[in-house]
């Protein structure tokens, strides 16, 4: 290649940029979060979903409104999480408890949470269902990854 003087140039090819790979790197590192999230954000819809019609529709209290979508919710979750993201089929009964164990977990937390924002601090119902979302999904991910869908010891329970 020339300039536009006429004067050849030396013309190199970068590699591909570093990044690139660290960022794949890093969805490797965490795909399981990832996923997860992305499983939780379906799961999310019909949490809201439900959570949105009973306080708007009915008039339901936010705390009971909470319980019903959360279990729903719980319920699609956990058959997406058990297939797709951690790829387990054994222990299916004792793994629902866990994962059970661990909504009620966030399920407490949130409820707290929405006692404080909505009945003390007098916040918007649905913003406050908001606000205690990253709480309960940072703490829901933990437990589960850690517990429920942890590889078999060789247990052969449920």
């Amino acid at each position: 290649m020339k300039n536009d003087e006429g004067i050849p140039v030396n013309v190199t090819i970068a590699p591909p940029a570093p990044r690139r790979s660290r960022l794949r790197a890093l969805a490797r590192r965490y795909r399981n979060l990832l996923l997860y999230a992305v499983i939780g954000g379906g799961a999310l819809v019909v949490d809201l979903g439900i959570y949105a019609l009973l306080v708007e529709a009915t008039g339901l209290h936010p705390v009971f409104a909470n319980t019903v979508s959360t279990f729903a919710a719980m319920v699609a979750s956990f058959g997406a999480n058990s297939v797709v993201n951690f790829k387990v089929r054994d222990r299916i009964v004792a793994r629902f408890i866990s994962f059970a164990l661990v909504t009620g977990a966030g399920w407490v937390v949130s409820s707290l949470m929405l006692a404080l924002l909505v009945d003390v601090l007098q916040s918007e119902p649905l913003l406050a269902k908001g606000l205690t979302l990253p709480v309960v999904l940072l703490l829901q991910y933990r437990l589960n990854s850690r517990i429920t869908f942890a590889a078999s010891t060789g247990r052969n329970v449920a």
